[in-house]
């Protein structure tokens, strides 16, 4: 193939150079008595050569060249077609000299498999929380485990499917055999299931406080500031239950912020009231079950001195709410006051400067994104229930 290129190559020259010569390659014709198209191109290549001679043999000798003369006027030529040469030879003999980089067959065949090591990435430190329910899952059993499991399955309002019961059973008596005294409170478990980043953020801000206020100082403003929610959350029952209103001088800022909210309020059904879940063994205290935006919504009362504009400001609470939906539908509370089906829920967050609250409100759509995430929390919850009991 090489010397076909260089013979291709010397073609276009030879055709460059006379244009006889290009008209003969130009008017050549296959002819079918050829073997093959390499035959082809060697006729043509020792036709060229032939009418080259003829025409060198017919031009007049004074118009021939000097070999000095015609090496100086195609000394350009001569010399490209010097080093194409050279470096055909060099390429030849690298193709002939045996190469020490190839291996022969039998090296191929007795050598042995290259085993290659790739350094294995470093493995960050798991988080506490993370740890602790790895643990737990790996001492249980596969029927535990499975047990456990049913707790993700649990829809925000569908009822239970037949498959469903057997694990009921199994996760009720997993429940009753820990004893408790009491069912978990819906904050108690979000406060045991905390990430290592929350608790290194409520710690950070305890210290703030404690710095600035003292010690004695912290655990004043904390008392301080659940008498304000208490006042407040008692004078919004006055105002929805149209009873006399008492507001006191440290709540007049909150109250301030709710006066757009409290009116925007259709109905209400329950206040400051207790529920339960029957499959998933929690409860919790509601703030409100009322009409807003024309359907039945839990709503809770959130106080704070620095702007949530968004639901991610607001951290778990979006969970509380979902869990007291999730409760509310799966029991009889609905059903036994005639309260329809609850989908959605507002988080209402007022302000000590006055400033007009913030309404975060959950669709259906929101509702069931945050309830998956606390079926997660509940799932780690009693795991390490379980893993505590085991001790």
């Amino acid at each position: 193939m090489l010397t076909l290129g260089l013979g291709l190559r010397r073609l276009c020259c030879l055709s460059k150079c006379s244009s006889s010569k290009l008209l003969f390659i130009q008017n050549y014709d296959y002819s079918s008595q050829q073997e093959s198209v390499q035959d082809v191109i060697a006729s043509i290549i020792r036709n060229a050569k032939d009418n080259d001679s003829q025409l060198n043999d017919s031009l007049p000798k004074s118009s021939k060249s000097s070999p000095t003369k015609r090496t100086q006027q195609g000394s350009s030529g001569i010399i490209a077609v010097k080093k194409y040469e050279s470096e055909r030879n060099r390429n030849e003999q690298k193709k002939s000299a045996p190469s020490s980089d190839i291996a022969s067959e039998l090296e191929i065949e007795t050598a042995e498999p290259v085993v290659i090591q790739r350094k294995k990435a470093p493995v960050a430190n798991q988080p506490l929380l993370t740890r602790k329910v790895m643990q737990a899952l790996r001492s249980l059993t596969d029927d535990e485990a499975e047990t456990l499991a049913f707790i993700k399955n649990v829809k925000l309002s569908q009822p239970l499917v037949p498959e469903q019961e057997e694990y009921l059973e199994r996760f009720t008596s997993f429940v009753q055999e820990m004893n408790l005294r009491n069912l978990p409170a819906v904050t108690r478990i979000i406060s045991a299931t905390q990430t290592d980043y929350q608790k290194f953020i409520l710690e950070q801000w305890k210290l703030r406080m404690v710095e600035e206020l003292g010690v004695q100082g912290f655990e004043e403003y904390q008392k301080e500031n659940f008498a304000k929610g208490h006042k407040l959350h008692y004078a919004i029952q006055q105002k929805l239950l149209e009873e006399p209103l008492e507001v006191t001088p440290n709540i007049e800022g909150y109250w301030k912020s709710l006066q757009l909210v409290l009116p925007a309020l259709e109905h209400v059904y329950s206040l400051e009231d207790n529920v339960v879940h029957p499959y998933l063994h929690y409860r919790g205290i509601f703030d409100c079950l009322a009409i807003y935006r024309g359907c039945a919504c839990v709503i809770d009362w959130k106080t704070s001195s620095k702007p949530k504009p968004t639901l991610r400001d607001t951290y778990d609470y979006p969970l509380q709410m979902v869990a007291y939906i999730g409760a509310l539908n799966q029991s009889d509370y609905l059903v036994e006051r005639g309260i329809p089906q609850v989908n959605s829920a507002a988080l209402v967050v007022a302000y000590e400067n006055g400033d007009p609250a913030h309404i975060h409100f959950l669709d259906a759509a929101k509702c069931q994104y945050y309830w998956k995430k606390w079926l997660d929390k509940l799932h780690q919850y009693w795991l390490l229930k379980s893993s505590d009991a085991a001790s």
